[in-house]
């Protein structure tokens, strides 16, 4: 085989391999936040209130989501009134009033 032909088809394997690695995105990270969907204003309150509920609140009112995509809301834990806020994470936090 001619040198200089099997030195060009190494350099085109080289690079093709390179190329290849490059063009492929990285592996997902397992521990990213993940978003909660939004498919309307109606299905993600109502899927907000549900989230809410499951954490052990009750009482939940005066939801709604700010310019920021993050959701707030008041609600009772127990005896206790809370002011709630639900991250674009899906996380839940409550602070007394």
């Amino acid at each position: 085989m001619n040198p200089t032909i099997a030195g060009m088809a190494l350099t085109l394997m080289i690079a093709g391999s390179a190329f290849a690695q490059t063009s492929q995105p990285p592996p997902a990270d397992p521990l990213a936040v993940k978003p909660v969907p939004s498919q309307g204003q109606t299905v993600d309150s109502d899927t907000i209130r549900t989230k809410i509920e499951r954490a052990g609140f009750t009482e939940v009112t005066d939801l709604s989501r700010d310019s920021m995509g993050v959701w707030r809301a008041r609600a009772r834990k127990g005896e206790e009134a809370v002011d709630i806020v639900v991250d674009k994470g899906g996380r839940i936090k409550s602070e007394r009033r």
